[in-house]
């Protein structure tokens, strides 16, 4: 996937050659992480991770040492600077893969080499300032063995990923030049099989990891951006020539009410939510109703692909794994009918959402009381008055909002191309407590 000049149409390149040719390795980083994160088609609020290997003298021993400066856990690329990264001694982080052994899927626990990796990131900081926690991506970024790595999640490639087909779509859309990466928690069980697959393909640029974006990497950084650009516009050119249009969704099952009668009902029914969910500490709301939310709200396939879950981590972090869809039709059914089945709805979810956590219980050491969150949705779907987010402030419902509306960008755009598939529950469960 070469660079040309002028090649994109469905994402924008902001590179200032002549600006970025002056800065320092470090700030070079920064300049590429803030350039992906300034444009949410590249990747989401908080998500993502960029990293630089560099030599630099050792400020312990005064020797030449390599290390990795990787973005901090949770940090924004947009508005990321040099003190929201950390710079830790590449040589440990790799000598841990040797002793990482993954365990199987349905048990929970930590492992030995997990709680090593966890503590050896703390203590590998070359620098006694650095952010405390690198991104949990650190060892897919430590085994890539090229100077610039970028792993960012733009819609139309975690769309690809979300696709039953998805490892043919990967060679379709790209070619044998990007490798193709099942689905895996973040950390060493995503990092080795990739490092496997580019040791047996070590000309390729880039990678779909299925359900956590996308991976470039190489010795230039900006071409590791330009690299990144690329594999967008591949993938959202082959999506837009395949737009079901109309029938996105499977066509619109119920009709926008009157923007009047729409106020009316949101002011009495985020009244009731907040009510009903203000004992888990969620007393803000984000309320979104564009467009193209209210395209997927009142669309007849909804219920069906909400059902389904996210099928990216990220969003599986800001947003839960599930919405609560209300089946309400706004065109024949009462407030008094909505607010009934919004409690429903709520106390099926929250006997649901009990079972999740209980699920985890099982297993000794995994559940923490003091980070177990709220057993009420964060998103509801209610056709005919939109998405609604709550959160502990306004803040954290925004971001909610917003991660949901990436999650229905992803199933547009992975119904367009093939059937989309959510996370798993015992895939969300094992990605939602392991990481801690």
């Amino acid at each position: 996937m070469s660079y040309q000049e002028n090649r994109y149409t469905h994402i924008r390149d902001a590179w200032n050659e002549a600006h970025a040719r002056g800065l320092s390795p470090l700030e070079a980083l920064v300049y590429r992480s803030n350039r992906l994160g300034e444009d949410r088609r590249i990747t989401n609020t908080g998500g993502g991770s960029t990293s630089l290997k560099v030599m630099e003298k050792d400020p312990v021993s005064g020797e030449s040492v390599e290390i990795i400066w990787i973005k901090s856990a949770g940090q924004d690329l947009r508005t990321s600077r040099r003190s929201h990264f950390s710079p830790l001694y590449q040589d440990k982080l790799v000598a841990l893969r040797d002793c990482y052994q993954p365990q199987p899927r349905a048990k929970a626990e930590k492992t030995l080499a997990e709680r090593i990796r966890a503590a050896a990131f703390n203590r590998v900081a070359s620098e006694p300032s650095a952010p405390s926690t690198p991104s949990v991506d650190t060892p897919l970024h430590a085994l890539m063995p090229y100077a610039h790595v970028s792993h960012i999640h733009p819609n139309s490639a975690i769309a690809v990923g979300a696709c039953k087909n998805s490892r043919s779509l990967t060679t379709a859309i790209w070619g044998e030049n990007m490798l193709w990466v099942p689905r895996a928690r973040p950390g060493f069980e995503q990092g080795i099989p990739l490092q496997e697959a580019w040791s047996q393909q070590p000309d390729a640029t880039g990678a779909l990891l299925a359900g956590n974006g996308i991976a470039t990497w190489s010795d230039d950084n900006r071409l590791c951006y330009q690299q990144t650009l690329d594999i967008i516009e591949a993938a959202s050119r082959y999506i837009a020539a395949r737009d079901r249009g109309e029938e996105t969704f499977g066509g619109q099952r119920y009709a926008n009410l009157d923007e009047v009668t729409r106020q009316s009902l949101l002011a009495s029914i985020l009244r009731h939510l907040t009510d009903l969910v203000s004992r888990d500490g969620l007393v803000a709301t984000t309320v979104e109703s564009g467009p193209e939310t209210m395209r997927f709200v009142n669309s007849a396939d909804a219920p069906r692909l909400a059902n389904e879950g996210v099928a990216c981590m990220h969003h599986l972090r800001l947003a839960r794994l599930k919405p609560l869809y209300v089946d309400w039709d706004p065109q024949s059914d009462t407030l008094e009918t909505l607010q009934r089945r919004l409690e429903q709805g709520l106390q099926t979810y929250r006997r649901e959402r009990r079972a999740h956590d209980e699920a985890q219980r099982q297993h000794p050491g995994q559940d923490d009381p003091s980070r177990r969150r709220s057993t009420a949705p964060w998103v509801y779907l209610i056709p005919g008055i939109g998405l609604i987010s709550v959160g502990r402030c306004e803040s954290d419902s925004r971001v909610t909002a917003e991660a949901y509306q990436s999650a229905i960008e992803v199933m547009r755009c992975a119904e367009a191309i093939g059937t989309y598939v959510g996370l798993t529950e015992r895939e969300a469960r094992d990605i939602e407590y392991r990481r801690r």
